[in-house]
């Protein structure tokens, strides 16, 4: 049995009934023409010719052997004929309609100098011996040659069907011209990968990334109509898991608040968060865009209130907090009519107290908590937003994260069900590296590849170290690097995972996974990425945050203490 390309036919091929004639054929040489030689089926081909002409063919047949060379069969089904009055050859089916068809002869001549081409490119001037052919299974053998072109000796006609694999072998080993050479063990590899060559292509990121965040821009924005609800709730707590567009709708509302000309706060915990914020707010002049310690320390200055040099514990947790209520309560222009707390879940029920009182009216003033209502980021300070009125409409759906990205992430939640409803994403890749060092040079290597290829920019990629240890400097792959609470133009952000926390990069790496130990943590570095996760490390830890589901998290963070 000759060695057949493809190893069987496509479903498509045999249920196609015009394509009987040439199943014959494979079939035939499969099962009767001996096991050294090869085969190839179906073979598509296009060359230009260096003036601007372009051309395409098709090989219906081409069989190799070792010592043979190579024979080129056109196959061609049905009564063939050839108009006398202008050489167009035809073919004739069972039901008596005549079709127009390409002289196979040339067909077969075409492909036959079109592929010894390609095989001089690879294997030099070689001579390789090759021949070629047609088969005619619906026709008779006639007394005559059908062409010039067309011999007797190199067309095989119904007649000859029942010995076909000794006409293909006679036509392969016949008299040969004295500079004619074997196609050898490197030319039967070079036609090998020439016609069956496998390739799989890695995916354009920036293509794909780029189709991904538009999807998830459009989901996020569909969401500003749950703002419409704000209206007629004053005060209202509104829950959604990472990745649920707490802080667009935040931002939204803050937005629709201060062009109603009411005075407006919108503050966070986190100072690389608050800095992102106050820079997409930056032209509404009613809009105060503030983290929470910074807005304590600016309003007690502008109320004279002297601080204390000392910045411990204390002043961070009590001290700023008081000042700001004491600044409010000595100017009362300081107060605000809205206040939208983003990342709720990162505040003391005493900062939030402090808060409340800077409103300008306690019955009329509006006080809205954006929260994380994964249970694992509360501390035991949770009564405030418990006893706000919950909206009764939930951020339910991840519209931040891929699919891929959310399975991930998901197995860290333990919030109220966050359901993904972006695009299926990117795989999230996974690099094991031996130490941090390898993992680093791992991640500089992939970021200088995405980066010289022109798939991302920069400012699409985020480098997170959950280990805390790395000193990069101000460069990365080449490209230059910033922190999180100074990002700037065309900079690829290096910071840790928690000074990271609320905000997102379309592309983000992991390393230093050793240091995810916390399941807020990992909950965080996982859910930071709008679009491509990449987690270099250990096998065991991109085991331990990959593969763990929600049965094993307590088992995960037990051990880890």
């Amino acid at each position: 049995m000759a060695r057949m390309y493809p190893g069987t036919l496509p479903e498509h091929v045999l249920k196609n009934p015009k394509l009987s004639s040439e199943i014959k054929v494979y079939n035939t040489i499969r099962d009767k023409v001996p096991a050294d030689y090869r085969c190839y089926y179906s073979r598509s081909w296009h060359e230009a010719d260096g003036y601007g002409g372009e051309f395409d063919g098709e090989a219906d047949f081409i069989v190799s052997h070792r010592e043979n060379g190579l024979l080129f069969l056109e196959v061609k089904g049905g009564r063939v004929s050839c108009r006398e009055s202008d050489n167009q050859w035809l073919t004739t089916d069972r039901d008596d309609f005549t079709f127009k068809i390409t002289s196979p002869v040339t067909q077969a001549m075409k492909s036959k100098h079109h592929f010894l081409r390609r095989l001089k490119e690879r294997l030099g001037s070689r001579y390789i011996r090759a021949r070629h052919g047609v088969i005619l299974p619906g026709s008779t053998r006639p007394s005559r040659a059908l062409a010039p072109d067309a011999p007797h000796e190199i067309v095989a006609f119904g007649n000859d069907m029942a010995k076909l694999d000794q006409w293909i072998i006679s036509r392969m080993s016949g008299v040969s011209d004295d500079r004619e050479m074997p196609l050898g063990l490197d030319g039967e590899q070079a036609l090998e990968e020439i016609l069956a060559g496998h390739f799989e292509l890695q995916a354009h990121i920036g293509c794909s990334l780029a189709d991904d965040a538009k999807e998830i821009e459009r989901l996020t924005s569909e969401q500003a109509w749950i703002l419409d609800s704000l209206d007629h709730n004053r005060q209202l707590a509104i829950t959604g898991g990472a990745g649920s567009g707490k802080t667009v709708l935040a931002i939204e509302a803050a937005v629709r608040s201060a062009e109603g000309g009411r005075r407006t706060l919108l503050t966070c915990f986190n100072v690389p968060l608050a800095n992102h914020l106050r820079e997409l707010c930056s032209s509404h002049p009613n809009l105060v865009v503030a983290g929470f310690h910074s807005l304590c320390g600016t309003l007690s200055e502008k109320a004279g209130l002297p601080l204390p040099k000392k910045q411990d514990e204390d002043f961070y947790r009590d001290v700023l907090p008081n000042a700001l209520v004491e600044a409010v309560d000595l100017l009362p222009e300081l107060r605000f009519d809205t206040i939208i707390v983003d990342e709720g879940q990162d505040f003391k029920d005493s900062w939030l107290d402090a808060l409340k009182l800077t409103l300008s009216n306690l019955d009329t003033g509006r006080f809205y908590v954006f929260y994380d209502d994964n249970q694992r980021l509360f501390s035991h300070e949770a009564s405030f937003v418990s006893a706000l009125p919950q909206s009764v409409i939930p951020l339910s759906r991840n519209l931040r994260n891929t699919r891929r990205i959310h399975t991930v992430m998901s197995k860290w939640y333990e919030g109220k069900r966050s359901m993904p409803a972006g695009p299926e994403g990117e795989p999230v890749a996974i690099h094991e590296c031996r130490s941090l060092e390898h993992a680093l040079k791992t991640v500089a290597d992939r970021i200088r590849t995405l980066l010289t290829s022109g798939q991302l920019k920069p400012s699409d990629i985020a480098v997170l170290d959950a280990a805390g240890s790395l000193d990069l400097g101000d460069n990365i792959a080449g490209a230059r690097a910033c922190r999180a609470d100074a990002i700037g133009k065309n900079c690829v952000v290096v910071d840790t995972v928690r000074r990271f926390k609320g905000l997102s990069r379309p592309c983000v790496f992991v390393l230093g996974l050793e240091g995810l130990r916390d399941p807020e943590n990992i909950y965080v570095a996982t859910s930071r990425a709008n679009v491509l996760l990449e987690l270099a490390g250990s096998p065991d830890d991109i085991a331990r945050i990959m593969c763990f589901g929600s049965e094993k998290r307590e088992t995960a963070a037990s051990r880890a203490v």
